[in-house]
């Protein structure tokens, strides 16, 4: 008992660091932990067994949790990356329909010796 409320203890100590407006979140998700592992006590009280299935589900939970706020926190950036992509993609396909390519570009002299020894 005493390390699962040890781990949460440390979790809200470490999401209450951030001073972002997720931080909320992250708060919200260490409740909820703690709220859990009070469920696992009150059910299982000192039933190891009991509390072996319910302790990882708790922290399943809360790393679902804390993980969504973490895309949250990142969706911007990685739609803003992904525009980015699209951006080069779209330029370098425009610049490849204006450009000629390199055997329209230069004649071909019939006359010219070739390397056929391969």
């Amino acid at each position: 008992m005493r390390v699962a409320y040890s781990i949460s203890v440390f979790l809200i100590c470490l999401t209450a660091l951030g001073a972002s407006p997720q931080a909320d979140e992250y708060k919200q998700c260490a409740t909820e932990f703690d709220s859990c592992l009070k469920a696992c006590d009150d059910e299982f009280g000192t039933d190891t067994a009991g509390r072996a299935a319910c302790v990882p589900t708790c922290s399943g939970k809360y790393a679902a949790c804390d993980a969504g706020v973490a895309y949250d926190k990142a969706k911007p950036w990685i739609e803003e990356q992904a525009g980015k992509t699209k951006k080069f993609f779209d330029d370098l396909m425009d610049r490849l329909k204006k450009e000629p390519s390199e055997s329209e570009s230069a004649p071909v002299d019939p006359n010219a010796p070739t390397d056929k020894s391969i």
